[in-house]
């Protein structure tokens, strides 16, 4: 860094920087405000995405475990149907019933299509 003392009149030293020193500090100054700045940004994505990720594993594990308890439910109503039918038949209604129950479902869910819905 280059200085230049000049005195005043009062005989104190003035001390003058050149351009490209005051140019060089500030870019300096600006590169490290933009480093600070990136890094924070860092540090709260990979909170968000850590706390994001958890909530998406612990959705996934609840819907795995109400899909198992689906199949128990929904073997253990063919079996309490085997009692009087046979076991194909049991199977079938089953089956029917199920299908019946998500074409319902689709329905319901489906936004009405028509010239007023947009």
């Amino acid at each position: 860094m280059i200085e230049r003392q000049q005195h005043r009149p009062n005989g104190a030293p003035e001390i003058q920087q050149d351009w490209p020193t005051l140019v060089g500090r500030a870019v300096d100054d600006v590169t490290r405000i933009l480093q600070s700045e990136v890094h924070m940004l860092e540090t709260n994505m990979a909170a968000v995405l850590e706390k994001r990720l958890a909530n998406a594993i612990a959705t996934l594990t609840v819907i795995a475990v109400m899909i198992c308890g689906g199949v128990c439910v929904l073997c253990a109503a063919i079996l309490l149907l085997h009692q009087w039918l046979p076991l194909w038949q049991s199977f079938g209604i089953a089956g029917v019933s199920i299908l019946i129950v998500g074409i319902a479902s689709y329905a319901i869910m489906k936004p009405a299509v028509g010239p007023n819905s947009a």
